[in-house]
């Protein structure tokens, strides 16, 4: 589960270990946030 945060100026969102372990994210890896047809938020990392 993933708990929605507000710190006055934006939101936040926490993302469980498990995820971020399974897709090799470290701390600084960049993330997109997008929208798909659905309306659902996806998350996808920044290719440099």
């Amino acid at each position: 589960m993933v708990k929605l945060q507000f710190d006055q100026k934006q939101y936040k969102l926490t993302i469980p270990k498990a995820l971020v372990e399974a897709k090799g994210w470290r701390k600084g890896t960049r993330l997109r946030v997008e929208l798909d047809t659905a309306g659902n938020l996806v998350l996808k990392e920044e290719q440099s």
